[in-house]
């Protein structure tokens, strides 16, 4: 009875073969790590490779492998050197990614005529369309700007959305970094009002403004000193506790654990555990149960 190849085997083999001629002698977990997959997957793969080649079927036509030794190399792949062509909704993904990628970056960035030529090749060569808007809730210009800072080490003003007050704020820093935590664009920075090491997250950044060259620049920021630790107990909704206060809460923690998370400012852990209504017990620091406690009592007098 014939071997049935799944859908996936079958664009897997097609990617090993150029795969393997590119990376002669690569060791058998690389290339499962590299294909997301396990060893014994791969070798079933290399097992069925080893049966395909031109017609004809003798050892001169079929595809020649050796991974006994755990490192593998191919022969006589030239037929299937060359990777395969993108299926249509793969070549879709890549071009709304890169139209993504242009709408977040400023006109005058170099990359951005780069891009827009390889839309329209990828576009014109193929069914799938360029997207006409697909919209970024970080301004390109403030992420320019962002970018231009960190890279040129200069000082920054900026008008800044506080989530946990609610209100605007006019902050100037230093930025070192730009990262994504989360699916979130943030700042890391030094902050001159604070005097401490901050994070800002861009779409909630409303005005960005540089002031030229810093003339003190910090050594050795570590944004860990600046955070407050704190302690929790997860009581119920173990999800919507992970989501709001932004932490992994094993699946198999007791109900009476200790978790421990960071944050850089003292007010939104306040606000966060409050607002799960007894999902989540602060256990650590007791200043932060302490305040916890008196805007409860302030909430429930106001029922009395």
């Amino acid at each position: 009875m014939s071997k049935k190849v799944s859908q996936n085997q079958v664009e897997r083999l097609l990617d090993l073969v150029p795969y393997l001629t590119s990376n002669q002698g690569v060791a058998l977990e690389q290339v499962a790590s590299d294909f997301h997959t396990d060893k014994s997957t791969i070798i079933d793969d290399l097992n069925t490779l080893w049966m395909c080649g031109l017609p004809g079927y003798t050892p001169l036509e079929l595809i020649d492998l050796s991974f006994d030794t755990g490192f593998v190399t191919i022969r006589n792949a030239e037929v299937l050197s060359k990777p395969r062509k993108f299926s249509s909704l793969e070549l879709a993904t890549v071009i709304v990614g890169l139209h993504i990628l242009r709408e977040s970056i400023h006109s005058e960035n170099p990359h951005f005529d780069l891009i827009s030529t390889l839309l329209e090749r990828l576009s014109s060569s193929s069914s799938v369309a360029i997207p006409q808007s697909i919209q970024s809730n970080v301004n390109a210009e403030i992420r320019s700007a962002c970018a231009r800072a960190v890279r040129e080490k200069q000082n920054l003003s900026i008008r800044y959305h506080s989530y946990t007050n609610d209100l605007e704020i006019e902050r100037e820093v230093f930025p070192f970094d730009l990262q994504i935590i989360d699916n979130h664009e943030y700042l890391e920075s030094f902050c001159y009002q604070s005097n401490a090491a901050r994070i800002f997250r861009l779409d909630r950044i409303k005005r960005a403004e540089l002031l030229g060259a810093s003339e003190f620049v910090p050594d050795n920021i570590n944004t860990s000193e600046s955070m407050r630790t704190f302690r929790f107990i997860v009581q119920s909704e173990s999800r919507k506790v992970a989501e709001t206060l932004q932490v992994d809460v094993p699946t198999d923690h007791s109900s009476r654990s200790e978790l421990e998370a960071s944050a850089f400012n003292d007010e939104w852990i306040v606000r966060s555990i409050c607002s799960l209504n007894g999902a989540a017990t602060l256990t650590a620091p007791q200043i932060l149960r302490d305040q916890i406690k008196e805007r409860a009592e302030k909430a429930l007098a106001l029922y009395a």
